[in-house]
């Protein structure tokens, strides 16, 4: 039965409502298995903060979609990779009225969806603690592997290597024998963008990330929970300032992949074990405040199969 729970809740945590939000995956399947998740999301929004005011009028639409795999070659060693993807439309105005700055400014800024491959991520997790507390430290590696706009609303990502060093922390019964807490802390370190020269350069985006749910165990099929992301930039550039940039400024156009995101994010998780090897998870998130990023609310499925190649 614990088992059982085990994938579900592993099903809940390789949820990720867009590229920006991760949740804390503490468990680590037994040795021999071998795990694969195919993940798609709809993601729509009409606004963006600049600074702690939301512009409005400014709509975005978004898939984004990953594949993952995961095997566990030794006891509490969980190997990962994921390729992720998205298709990406920005249907706003092109500028503001009386104003000398576009608001369309990416190749892709042009009313319809563009489709890209994006991002590869290498992670390695290994479980240290598995008790009444369960500890799981985690390192993230991920690179681009096609050359993706960056710029604009319908930006595909940011095209940028990132190294990130996290512990998960997982705990069964608390208070209720069926109630399941994770959490997690992620901090990232991210490559310098060098496309609008020193002006850019002058950044580099490292982040924060601290994910927290709870989950109820209702059978040995079906789990439900709630939970909330944060995520902290430490640096970068503030969209409250734009409205300031001189003229001919490359921030004008570059601001995009250095922006100083910040957001909290409420998330409703549900998963459902279909068969031994086959489960279904659903996920909603919607970012409720946030800093130089947009408000997006976000509906997601995943498809998961697990087997054990030793048994």
């Amino acid at each position: 039965m614990r088992h059982l729970y085990i994938r579900l809740l592993l099903v809940l945590a390789a949820l990720v409502p867009w590229p920006s939000l991760a949740a804390a995956q503490a468990w680590v399947n037994p040795k021999g298995e071998l795990s694969l998740a195919l993940r798609s999301d709809y993601q729509t929004s009409d606004g963006v903060w600049h600074g702690p005011t939301l512009v409005t009028g400014l709509p975005v639409q978004a898939f984004n979609d990953a594949l993952s795999v995961e095997y566990v070659p030794l006891e509490h060693l969980g190997l990962g990779l994921t390729l992720s993807g998205d298709g990406v439309r920005y249907s706003g105005p092109a500028v503001v009225p009386g104003a000398s700055f576009p608001l369309r400014h990416g190749s892709q800024d042009d009313g319809s969806f563009h489709w890209n491959v994006t991002d590869l991520d290498v992670d390695a997790r290994y479980q240290v603690l598995d008790g009444a507390v369960t500890l799981t430290p985690i390192l993230r590696f991920r690179t681009p592997v096609t050359s993706y706009e960056q710029k604009g609303y319908a930006a595909a990502g940011s095209h940028l290597m990132e190294g990130s060093a996290g512990l998960y922390l997982g705990r069964y019964g608390l208070g209720l024998d069926d109630l399941v807490l994770q959490a997690s802390y992620t901090f990232t370190y991210v490559e310098k963008e060098t496309g609008g020269g020193a002006a850019t350069e002058q950044y580099r985006v490292n982040r924060s990330d601290a994910d927290l749910s709870l989950s109820y165990v209702f059978t040995s099929k079906f789990i439900a929970g709630a939970g909330v992301a944060f995520r902290y930039t430490h640096d970068g550039f503030d969209l409250a300032d734009y409205p300031n940039l001189p003229a001919g400024d490359p921030l004008i156009v570059w601001h995009d992949p250095v922006l100083k995101v910040r957001y909290v994010a409420p998330t409703a998780v549900a998963s459902y074990q279909i068969t031994p090897a086959w489960s279904i998870a659903a996920r909603f998130a919607a970012v409720v405040w946030g800093q130089s990023t947009s408000n997006p609310i976000s509906f997601g499925l995943t498809l998961g199969w697990e087997n054990n190649l030793i048994d």
